[in-house]
């Protein structure tokens, strides 16, 4: 005779009990070669924000590194259907001249998406479009 376990799996002791039923009947009747649906890697994705990447991906049998791109992304793969990033150097002269400040300013949105402004001979103030425009694009 077999013995039962009524021990609490890890799925159910994070809380993840509804996710793992939802990916296990899409398994059951998925199609061969067919991708898991962008609403399911979003519910995992959240998740893991919940309960940590390792965790979520092993209970839910998912592969840690394609957990962990979802999450960066909000969802999406990244780098599939959107456009590739671009590099824009404007001279120094564009930036404005004069002033004695120098260094450098690195900002870095949720996206990954970063802006780098080496500060030679431009004044703070005249760094402000470029900043502006850099968080309107909301790239």
């Amino acid at each position: 005779m077999p013995k039962t376990s009524t021990r609490t799996t890890r799925t159910e002791a994070a809380g993840l009990t509804a996710l793992g039923q939802r990916l296990r009947t899409w398994r059951a009747e998925r199609g061969r070669g067919k991708r898991i649906p962008d609403a399911l890697w979003e519910a995992a994705a959240e998740a893991a924000r919940v309960h940590g990447l390792s965790g979520t991906a092993r209970a839910l049998k998912l592969n840690y590194y394609d957990l962990q791109r979802r999450m960066r992304s909000g969802g999406e793969l990244l780098g599939v259907g959107s456009p590739a990033p671009t590099f824009v150097e404007l001279p120094g002269a564009a930036l404005g001249s004069g002033g004695a400040e120098r260094g450098t300013v690195e900002l870095v949105q949720a996206s990954g998406a970063r802006l780098i402004l080496r500060m030679g001979a431009a004044r703070a103030a005249d760094l402000l479009p470029v900043v502006e425009a850099f968080l309107r694009s909301g790239v």
